[in-house]
């Protein structure tokens, strides 16, 4: 049996992976900061479904869950197939406004806490790799990890920073024949959408970029409702673990002509005109 390491299962994409995941009879070992937001895969998935608890920026409670892991391994006699490392969180606002300390929390959990996950456990991918399917890292990355917006210059610089160390990555554990491999998704309808701070609570309303931000926030949140349903990104991973030959990257994302291709063709200074004038950036607002 095939287990894999998924982190973040309890809302949105993570729970969808694992879902999608169990369905094509993979076992799946999920991680969650608090024993009760695992209740719903634990309840639905008892015999598939295992979980362990930690935080993604507590390298001390995520060794402590690697004797857990080996366990739930040696009683099922499986073996680590895959490290998903899905946990992430996003965080935005003018960088003229922002405390260095939103940066590093940013970092903390979509890259430094990554990292850890992947250098804790890859030595259990590492010994398994021994079957005709290749043992593999897949990181959620998104489609911000190439293209930037205003105001989330945190969340933005988090997923540019994975892009290069999955490649690093990649590259390196050619020598162990271990795939890395970037998903890349656009808006995704999940959750998240229902829990978007109250646009009027905004701390930044009252500087000069309120009426952008508010252009900007409506404009997000138009998008998130347009997302793709998550199980499109739990299905993808199924197939890339059941392949010997991925892509390293897959971009997942509505209007992908729009929202991602036309942005890296057109020169930098048309998509800095382009979105000062959807959002009023022009100093003044009068250009």
């Amino acid at each position: 049996m095939r287990t894999v390491l998924v982190t973040g299962v309890s809302t949105g994409i993570g729970k969808s992976i694992t879902e999608s995941l169990i369905q094509n009879k993979f076992h799946v070992i999920g991680s969650v900061r608090k024993e009760e937001d695992a209740i719903y895969l634990k309840k639905k998935y008892s015999k598939q479904f295992d979980t362990v608890i930690f935080d993604v920026r507590d390298e001390k409670a995520i060794k402590n869950a690697k004797d857990k892991i080996n366990s739930i391994l040696e009683k099922n006699n499986s073996y680590l197939c895959s490290i998903i490392n899905n946990s992430g969180i996003a965080l935005g606002g003018p960088v003229q406004y922002l405390d260095l300390e939103i940066f590093k929390k940013q970092f903390d959990v979509n890259f430094f806490g990554l990292i850890s996950v992947t250098k804790i456990f890859l030595d259990l991918l590492i010994k398994s790799n021994e079957y005709p399917l290749k043992n593999k890292i897949i990181n959620i990355g998104s489609i911000s990890g190439k293209r930037s917006y205003p105001f989330v210059a945190p969340y933005t610089s988090s997923k540019f920073a994975l892009e290069g160390f999955t490649d690093s990555l990649r590259r390196e554990l050619m020598i162990h024949d271990i795939d890395v491999v970037l998903v890349q998704p656009g808006p995704i309808k999940t959750e998240i959408w229902n829990k978007v701070p109250d646009i009027e609570q905004n701390p930044f309303l009252n500087t000069e970029y309120g009426a952008s931000i508010r252009k900007f926030a409506s404009n997000y949140i138009k998008m998130g409702n347009k997302g793709f349903r998550p199980d499109i990104i739990g299905n993808r991973i199924v197939k890339i673990l059941q392949t010997n030959k991925p892509k390293t990257r897959y971009v997942i994302t509505p209007n992908k002509l729009i929202n991602y291709l036309i942005p890296g063709f057109l020169p930098d200074r048309w998509v800095d005109r382009i979105t000062a004038k959807i959002l009023g950036l022009h100093k003044n607002n009068d250009k």
